[in-house]
């Protein structure tokens, strides 16, 4: 009887499929169905950043080739209704109905002619309805990214869900510029999406390793101010008067983290809202800055944590 009971256990469990989920970026859903991961982005740009931002996250702006695509998108965008009815996806190639009115100038009675401009692109947007139209580029507009599962990067050398990372041994950590300019709450989010976090000076041979990276980084010319980039400090906002106390992601103050050299006359709180932390690109040191505006940031992982 119990060798019984245990043979119908055995047949049970070999007859239900396994359910397999694959990992990416924390920030990306995975589709078994489609075996790919799909990020929404809310934030509007235009039709070139959107696609620029796909890449970064080592993905590309949506194909709807399938009706999964449809299906995975909707999902995600329902959950917005006050957003625009279109979002940017990728070029399938294919001919469709342009989602806005074109200017028409008419040369006599009897013949019209649609006009566009010669600098002006159409890009492909998806409804949502499902339906694929064209939209000017230059419009501002949320985005889906999409990567298939067998093509998402992972970096084994330095353990994150990206690529770009360059490994200092002498350190034992490994670093990225990314090519966006991102808000402080932004950049910190991109670097844990990837495994990684903003990065943290924990001695003068860091800071020297990082001044290098910095120097031969090309600017960013969407950036704020391109010779500064983002790290990982904060200081809470005073609401008595009293001194600011930078620290970093840790919870450390920046003495405790092992290099707390501030760049000529920094910190000066410009305006009284400069509490988020940053490199100067120039000799490597501490700079303050307003949260809000958007910088080059830096990405650092310990490659045995």
């Amino acid at each position: 009887m119990k060798q019984f009971v245990f043979f119908i256990l055995i047949v049970s469990s070999q007859a239900i499929p396994r359910r397999v989920s694959k990992t990416y970026r924390n920030d990306y859903t995975y589709n078994r169905k489609s075996d790919a991961f799909y990020k929404l982005h809310i934030e509007a740009t235009d039709q070139q950043k959107a696609s620029r931002v796909c890449q970064e996250e080592g993905a590309v702006l949506m194909i709807p080739t399938s009706h999964i695509d449809i299906v995975q998108f909707h999902e995600m965008y329902k959950q917005f209704p006050d957003l625009d009815n279109y979002v940017w996806v990728g070029d399938d190639k294919a001919q469709h109905e342009s989602a806005e009115e074109q200017a028409i100038i008419v040369y006599d009675e009897e013949e019209t002619t649609r006009y566009s401009p010669p600098w002006i692109r159409d890009c492909n947007v998806v409804t949502r309805h499902g339906d694929v139209e064209k939209y000017t580029c230059t419009n501002s507009l949320p985005f889906i990214c999409k990567v298939d599962a067998n093509q998402a990067p992972y970096d084994d050398a330095c353990g994150v869900y990206g690529f770009g990372y360059e490994y200092v041994s002498n350190i034992g950590s490994c670093y990225k510029i990314p090519r966006l300019a991102y808000s402080w709450n932004q950049a910190y989010a991109e670097c844990r999406s990837q495994g990684a976090h903003l990065v943290v000076l924990n001695s003068k041979a860091e800071h020297d390793a990082v001044l290098q990276i910095m120097k031969k980084t090309r600017l960013l010319p969407d950036s704020y101010m391109p010779y500064y980039y983002i790290a990982g400090y904060r200081a809470a906002v005073s609401t008595d008067g009293s001194p600011r106390v930078f620290k970093t992601i840790f919870n450390q103050t920046i003495a405790e983290a092992g290099y707390s050299k501030w760049a000529d006359t920094e910190p000066n709180n410009v305006g009284g809202n400069e509490n988020c932390g940053s490199l100067f690109e120039g000799d490597g040191n501490l700079n303050d800055q307003e949260c809000a505006k958007r910088y080059g940031f830096i990405c650092e992982k310990e490659k045995n944590s």
